[in-house]
């Protein structure tokens, strides 16, 4: 019988405590877009080379559009 009442209590400890019990949201990932007639020049390849000096890895911490 002891054992069937601190089942029943620890079940309901734990079904108290599962509504405030939050997931990780994801973390947003800032986007840098380039808008250009002329197509992907040397300037956007060199920004993209770089990002990585500065600690940015592209399609980890920035996207570049």
């Amino acid at each position: 019988m002891n054992k069937k009442i601190i089942f029943c209590l620890l079940t309901t400890a734990l079904l108290s405590i599962a509504p405030f019990v939050e997931a990780q949201q994801p973390k947003k990932v800032p986007r840098i877009g380039y808008l250009s007639g002329f197509g992907s020049g040397p300037t956007v390849d060199e920004f993209r080379q770089g990002l990585p000096t500065l600690g940015y890895i592209e399609g980890k911490n920035v996207l570049v559009e």
